[in-house]
């Protein structure tokens, strides 16, 4: 069965015509890779910063004992972030039908920011976590907010210029 309508993440732009697809197609996918990265990169970054400045390769074995942990962690990091990024999409879904403004992106950049730094502070609430971080609470917390506005600003802008050139590339090859 076939249709001529738009999926769920795409939408015909005010523009004429083009398909503009929405941030639901990009940010949930590009959210849970980063945050399984993350959660693989930080603790094996930190472990060989550590060894670097303790001059003790011993430290590195730490690494191996990590990764039952940090393979767990980073499939639920895969799963939070595609919910987490899929959440933060919907506003940009929700204006699909009019032309891209910045509400959506802003939006988006807001709530993943804040899904994420609420979701890191209750986490490091337990003593395990909060443990293993070099930084202190609020230090850490604002540099995962930082982090999380920032890859979250890239990936909208990047997917604003991505459409901005599909509509003007199928604005040109519409026949006159």
């Amino acid at each position: 069965m076939t249709t001529d309508e738009p999926s769920t993440t795409t939408a015909p732009d005010a523009r004429g015509g083009a398909t503009r697809r929405t941030l639901l197609s990009v940010l949930p996918l590009t959210t849970a890779w980063a945050g399984a990265a993350a959660v693989v990169a930080v603790p094996v970054v930190w472990t060989i910063v550590g060894a670097v400045v303790e001059q003790s390769p011993e430290r590195l074995t730490f690494i191996v004992l990590l990764v039952p942990v940090m393979l767990f962690a980073a499939i639920g990091a895969l799963l939070y972030g595609f919910a987490a990024g899929a959440l933060a999409a919907l506003p940009d879904w929700f204006l699909r039908r009019r032309s891209p403004s910045a509400v959506g992106a802003v939006s988006s950049v807001v709530i993943l920011t804040a899904v994420v730094s609420a979701t890191f502070g209750c986490l490091a609430l337990f003593s395990g976590v909060s443990a293993a971080l070099p930084v202190s609470g609020w230090g850490w917390l604002a540099l995962v907010a930082a982090a999380t506005a920032a890859a979250t600003s890239a990936v909208v802008a990047r997917h604003r210029r991505r459409e901005r050139r599909a509509a003007v590339t199928s604005l040109e090859a519409r026949p006159a």
